[in-house]
């Protein structure tokens, strides 16, 4: 379980499009987070095209993180008569789904994470703290190999998950990112990675969602950044 990223942006950072990652799986296809750049990366792709089922993980509702999902679901439906499956804790995203006029028989809603452990891959959602008025998630994802971290968008790393990082128990932190001041409020500052972990551990904590291009300081402090792929 690899994630290959389609974009590291912020909402206010298109020029690095939506934050986005995939991973396969048995021949499946996982998707986390599909913002408004992603159908665009992903529909005419080998990858979409050749798997047996697409899985959606959704950390929460903002545009930047849902934006082409409906896009993407009625293309499935449409042209490649694919199976999709929408993982969320929250029924509101078949609210969302039901708004754009997306039929509830085009997918299949998974607010029971623990479904897809049968096939190799389990997803734990972890409540974040992000804004007040909309329930985010980050996610625990578990293979046979490894355990990762993926944040959506959150003010800080979770104490568990801290912990378990640090135990080794995770393998490998995602982290909503930023460096612009002005963004903290609902994101998580570079400065505050950086007084919360220390050196020996930072090339495994890879910074996402950025919101600008600062990935050359961030290495140069022992974080990671994932590579970016412009498609699949």
């Amino acid at each position: 379980m690899n994630l290959t990223f389609l974009g590291l942006g912020s909402a206010f950072n298109p020029a690095m499009d939506n934050t986005s990652a995939f991973f396969v799986l048995k021949d499946e296809l996982y998707l986390l987070d599909c913002g408004e750049s992603v159908f665009g990366k992903i529909w005419n792709s080998k990858a979409l095209k050749d798997c047996s089922r697409l899985t959606v993980v959704l950390s929460h509702l903002h545009c930047d993180h849902v934006g082409s999902l409906g896009s993407l679901i009625s293309y499935c439906a449409a042209f490649l008569n694919k199976a999709v499956r929408i993982i969320h804790p929250l029924e509101t995203v078949i609210s969302y789904l039901d708004l754009l006029g997306i039929k509830r028989s085009k997918y299949t809603w998974l607010p029971n994470l623990e479904a897809a452990s049968s096939e190799g891959v389990s997803f734990k959602p972890i409540e974040t703290e992000h804004v007040d008025n909309m329930q985010s998630f980050g996610y625990l994802i578990s293979d046979s190999e490894k355990t990762i971290y993926y944040s959506g968008d959150a003010k800080f790393v979770p104490t568990e998950v801290i912990n378990a990082f640090l135990k080794g128990e995770v393998n490998e932190i995602y982290q909503d990112t930023s460096f612009n001041g002005k963004d903290n409020a609902n994101h998580c500052s570079f400065e505050w990675l950086k007084k919360t972990f220390t050196d020996d551990c930072r090339s495994r904590i890879y910074c996402i969602h950025l919101d600008s291009d600062y990935r050359e300081t961030i290495k140069a402090a022992g974080f990671s950044v994932p590579h970016l792929n412009s498609a699949i």
